[in-house]
């Protein structure tokens, strides 16, 4: 039979899969091509940039600014960042008089930025809900309320009025003489943001954004509700209105021969820093990982020009204005909070919560002089015609640094605990204008440290950095994020301890970080105290449950070892890897504070009849740094309110907490719109108070997020009279990793722990005792029913109205401890037909174990009027 030879020989079957590779292998070098192209068309910029320095105002023969939009002309610092570009810079050359500084202290902490105008009246608003205009000499011209804390810098314009923006979702037009309100412009609604932009946003409408403007005199208005207004200056009336991907605390910029503005937002990743037209078109939009809160500078009005904005990863970046693709950036050792500057050579000028001041070169974007400090700066920097530059610290200090770095001047202006200088100064024609959390308006002349009279003023200083020498070392660290090269000599026996690292090298702050692994903290006689390395591996909270036990001397010794690493890698503000320094071995001695030994005043609404009241108010959390700059004037304006309902079998009082907010004459009231409920433990041992929560609860951060806690303590003093006796010291740790979205974000930023997704906290809160709390009338009568999915308190003949008070449904078990529930969000309240109180539910959240559930308090308020 004759062989056919078939097709596929083994010659054929080898040469196709040859062939195959190679058509393979072409498709992939095009692919490979196709992205490059891509990657370069997109990120890549094209052609030379101009990075030289805008022109500085130009002050005309008969003294006036000539602005580019429609400010005051007589004013040297009329809006945030001074001017369109936002470079910081006034041609006002500063010279000595013979004025005196002066201070007047508002109701709360200031947060936002004084305006200034030619008379020298300035104007700034506070966590109070006042705006005020202050005289030359530091009195009250006028002031107006408004409903909320104020967190927006004014502008004045050309036509006699202040324009600044609310907590209250307003902005505000006033009269610039007599303090009378021309109109108030209202922000949409959450509810009307997403109806008509289509965009879910956070259920707050604050403008915490400063006032800009158009060069038509259109006012620019950022908002937290996602939005950006133009607002027709005259009437109020909305114009066009930019979108944004998340709150806009960023006032944009505006290059006024191209049409273009420019701004960022808190978005976390990657698109946050916006390019618009005027026509509210958007015609780029760029961004790197974690918020942007600093204002947008422009380097001039080139089409080619760059725009610069730092962020919470750390770094300061230069776009290109027409394309937005990035040209350069430049990582400080911590987040950037502050907006830019330029100095009239063009080099920018940025500062960092690290605590240090850089001067970089627009060209290169590298670093030309960097000027140290000891604690963060989040104030914008000015810059006088001279070059002088002036920002605050949170030592509480007013800097005015020379153009090379050196010090030319330091003043301390704040010596209260609470002394962060966040605030970004005004200059004037006289001196300098600045607020801070202590609640004070300062002014300081020019150069007053340098005269005569400054000399001899024990808060001026003009000798260099004024840092600690080369090494490392932790330096302890108060409840309000002073880093106190001296620690303090006694402490409280129920006060946590937190120390800081510090490393420096050839006179410069270093990036550093501890080893967290190798850490160990030793107290003789002391057992069961928590060790918490925090996320950043900068600080050690070590804290006591619940005492701290002497020796014989009456003092505690506090002894540290571990490692320190420099030369850190970096991912975003998450540092990792680095090489071991050096090693810590440092002892802390404490003199423990002699109790006051004062009778126990708390009593409990069960036993009692009656109950103890206390208020927690203006929470400041400082470390980590980055906490206040996400919310330093919204935890300012804290205030909740916890009464004892009743006493646990450890002799425990059980606190059921809620919120309050400051009525028309300044005092806390109970809150009835507020969502907020958790339970806290009081220990009370010798005039020691300490309150805690270790099983964890959730409440509403930032009117949005679900903020888990796993535990919460709160520590402070009582004086012979029962009275506290100073404010309290908070510690906190909280599971980021449950918060939905936002959790990896704060991963990136360094906020959380990389591992276990912690975030340990250490901060500060006024307490007081309120008179004792009664048990409210006309409750009626009530009913327990219950199921697998829910607890129901029903009232009858009841006259109270639901909208008058806050009530809630606790549970506890057969010790009396409280069941770790959301009772902030999974409390539902209904109303009859004519307002009285309904009912109650607490909805089970399907995760939550409800087994060892013995008792049913109800409560309105923090009073409980029926148990089960």
């Amino acid at each position: 039979m004759k062989n056919i030879k078939k097709s596929g020989s083994p010659t054929s079957s080898k040469i196709k899969p040859k062939k195959n590779r190679r058509i393979g292998s072409f498709i992939f070098l095009s692919l490979l091509v196709v992205a490059v192209v891509v990657y370069i068309i997109m990120f890549v910029p094209f052609g030379n940039y101009d990075f030289s320095a805008a022109r500085t105002t130009i002050i005309s023969a008969d003294g006036s600014f000539e602005y580019n939009i429609p400010l005051d002309p007589g004013s040297p610092w009329a809006k945030f960042r001074a001017n369109d570009l936002q470079n910081g810079r006034t041609p006002v050359e500063p010279a000595v008089n013979d004025l005196a500084p002066w201070t007047y202290r508002t109701g709360k902490g200031i947060f936002s930025s004084p305006v200034v105008d030619g008379d020298g009246i300035v104007y700034v608003g506070s966590a109070d809900t006042y705006f005020y205009a202050f005289n030359p000499d530091g009195t009250v011209k006028w002031s107006v309320k408004t409903g909320e804390i104020i967190d927006s810098s004014a502008l004045l314009d050309d036509q006699g009025f202040v324009y600044f923006g609310s907590g209250d979702a307003n902005v505000y037009k006033v009269n610039r003489e007599s303090g009378e309100v021309i109109w108030k412009a209202a922000a949409h609604t959450v509810e009307e943001v997403e109806a008509e932009f289509g965009i879910t946003t956070y259920n707050v409408n604050w403008f915490e954004g400063n006032i800009g403007m158009l060069q038509d005199g259109t006012l620019l208005a950022p908002n937290d509700n996602y939005l950006i207004y133009s607002l027709d200056r005259d009437s109020g009336d909305k114009k066009t209105i930019f979108t944004s991907n998340e709150m806009v605390w960023s006032l944009p910029s505006i290059n006024t021969e191209t049409g273009r503005l420019f701004f960022a937002s808190c978005n976390q990743i990657l698109q946050n820093v916006f390019g618009y037209d005027l026509s509210g078109k958007r015609e780029w939009l760029s961004g790197s990982f974690g918020t942007v809160a600093a204002t947008t500078m422009l380097t001039n009005t080139s089409e080619k020009g760059a725009v610069l904005v730092g962020g919470f990863d750390g770094f300061l970046r230069a776009f290109a204005q027409d394309s937005g693709k990035l040209l350069w950036k430049f990582g400080t050792k911590d987040h950037i909070y502050a907006s830019p500057a330029q100095l009239s050579d063009g080099t920018i000028i940025q500062p960092s919560t690290d605590g240090t001041l850089y001067a970089i070169n627009p060209e290169t974007g590298k670093a030309v002089w960097e000027f140290d400090t000891l604690e963060p700066i989040r104030s914008s920097p000015a810059v006088d015609g001279n070059d002088n530059i002036y920002f605050g610290n949170g030592e509480g200090k007013l800097y005015s640094i020379n153009a090379d770095g050196s010090l030319r001047w330091s003043y301390q202006l704040i010596t209260d605990l609470r002394n962060d200088l966040n605030s970004s100064p005004a200059l004037g024609f006289d001196g300098i204008y600045i607020a801070g959390e202590s609640g004070e308006v300062f002014f300081v002349p020019y150069d007053y440290p340098l005269t005569s009279a400054g000399k001899e003023d024990p808060r001026s200083y003009s000798v260099g950095e004024n840092m600690p020498a080369d090494g490392a070392s932790l330096v302890y660290t108060s409840s309000f994020g002073a880093f106190q090269l001296t620690p303090e000599v006694a402490i409280d026996g129920n006060s946590p301890i937190t120390l800081s690292l510090l490393v420096r090298e050839n006179g410069d702050n270093v990036l550093s970080a501890l080893d967290r692994k190798s850490i160990r903290v030793s107290i003789p006689n002391n057992e069961g105290y928590r060790v918490e390395v925090g996320a950043t591996n900068k600080f050690i909270n070590i804290v006591p449950i619940e005492t701290w036990i002497p020796n014989a001397e009456g003092n505690i010794s506090v002894t540290v070892t571990g490692e320190y690493k420099t030369r850190l890698q970096r991912f975003g503000l998450k540092f990792f890897g680095g090489k071991k320094s050096g090693s810590l071995e440092q002892t802390f001695t404490f003199k423990i504070n002699q109790p006051s030994n004062a009778k126990n005043p708390i009593i409990a609404a069960i036993a009692a009849g009656q109950q103890s009241v206390l208020e927690f108010s203006r929470l400041s959390v400082p470390t980590p740094s980055m906490l206040p700059s996400y919310n330093q004037i919204g935890f300012d304006s804290l205030h909740y309110v916890g009464g004892a309902v009743t006493e646990n079998n450890n002799g425990q009082m059980v606190f059921w907490v809620i919120e309050g907010r400051l009525d028309e004459d300044g005092k806390t009231s109970i809150d009835p719109n507020a969502i907020t409920r958790y339970p806290l433990l009081l220990n009370y041992e010798n005039g020691l108070v300490t309150l805690s929560n270790y099983d964890g609860f959730k409440i509403k951060f930032i009117g949005s997020w679900d903020m888990p806690f796993a535990s919460y303590r709160i520590s402070s003093t009582l004086d012979e009279t029962g009275q506290f006796a100073d404010n309290a010291t908070v510690i906190a740790v909280t599971n980021c990793d449950e918060i939905k979205f936002y959790g990896i974000g704060l991963k990136l930023v360094g906020m959380s722990e990389f591992k276990t997704g912690q975030m340990f906290v250490r901060g500060g809160t006024n307490i007081s005792q309120w008179e004792n709390g009664q048990d409210p009338e006309g409750v009626g009568d009530i009913t327990i029913t219950s199921d697998e999915t829910m607890v129901t308190a029903s009232f009858t003949n009841s006259s109270l109205k639901m909208d008058d008070h806050v009530y809630s449904i606790m549970l506890s078990d057969k010790e009396g401890n409280p069941l770790p529930l959301y009772y902030t969000n999974n409390t539902k309240v209904e109303a009859n037909d004519d307002g009285t109180i309904k009912s109650i539910t607490y909805t089970f959240d399907k995760d939550e174990d409800i087994s060892t559930l013995s008792s049913i308090f109800v409560l309105v308020d923090t009073y409980p009027v029926f148990v089960k």
